[in-house]
């Protein structure tokens, strides 16, 4: 598959999914987040972010990634208010096996509401148009949140990676739950 440029905007019915622009406010509105709700956070690779300038350079690097194709975030913002919601993305792109792995979290005050569900089915269906033939995710076994999203979206289970990451925040080893969905099983 040729590689594409990734759209600016997707919208879905309460969400606008906007390319990553870096700015040190967003990143200070990201660490301010996680740094007051770390223990919601406890399953995110970011946890244990110190400081608002590792949020910069992650959405630097986040801008950089998606420019030469290898992963795309979108920070999503409710349509009704503007207000920051949480982030998709999809990395590990391989444009050559037509694969990724999803990657979403929301904001504490935004959890339990399907935004999460919302913008990921809206990224499922803007790969698979654009001709992916398999999308994957992991998910900490004890984070019942992302399991249950992945499972609503019909991801199939394919297994268990058994201490698969160290989690600095947490101090322990994770067993991840392997999902995935083929193209053939997509359905709109």
């Amino acid at each position: 598959m040729k590689q594409q440029k990734f759209k600016k905007l997707i919208t879905t019915k309460r969400l606008n999914l906007k390319f990553i622009e870096p700015s040190f406010k967003f990143a200070q509105e990201l660490y301010d987040e996680i740094s007051n709700n770390r223990e919601f956070f406890k399953f995110m690779p970011f946890a244990s972010v110190k400081k608002p300038e590792e949020e910069y350079d992650f959405l630097v690097l986040g801008k950089q990634n998606a420019e030469s194709g290898k992963a795309v975030s979108y920070p999503m913002y409710l349509k009704s208010t503007n207000e920051f919601v949480g982030i998709v993305s999809v990395h590990s792109i391989s444009w050559k096996h037509e694969s990724g792995v999803f990657g979403a979290w929301v904001r504490k005050k935004f959890a339990h509401q399907g935004f999460a569900t919302e913008g990921t089915k809206a990224l499922e269906e803007y790969f698979f148009q654009m001709g992916f033939h398999k999308l994957s995710a992991k998910a900490n076994v004890k984070n019942k949140a992302s399991c249950g999203t992945l499972k609503k979206m019909g991801l199939t289970k394919d297994g268990i990676e058994r201490d698969a990451h160290f989690n600095d925040y947490m101090q322990e080893w994770e067993t991840f739950a392997v999902f995935s969905k083929l193209a053939s099983e997509y359905k709109k």
